[in-house]
């Protein structure tokens, strides 16, 4: 119960994408996870581990996403702890 795996997906559209997750206790997150990049034309699955978590919590992800066309982010998704 302090680590889990976030979980996502994402088309880069042919660009040079930068992706990484917002992760916290609350919609204003906290913390990031270290950045990805990614190229393509098709969805791929995108991860990331994290740490130090604290049992019986509630807490707050999102995936964002970068490249010349702007900045893009998933909606705010939460998953508790045991």
């Amino acid at each position: 119960s302090s680590s889990a795996r976030l979980n996502g997906s994402l088309d880069p559209h042919g660009l040079t994408t930068t992706v990484y997750f917002k992760w916290g206790t609350t919609a204003s997150y906290g913390h990031t996870t270290p950045v990805q990049t990614q190229t393509g034309n098709t969805y791929r699955n995108i991860t990331a581990n994290i740490s130090g978590l604290t049992r019986h919590h509630t807490y707050h992800f999102r995936i964002v996403a970068t490249n010349s066309a702007g900045t893009r982010m998933g909606r705010n998704l939460t998953f508790s702890t045991p």
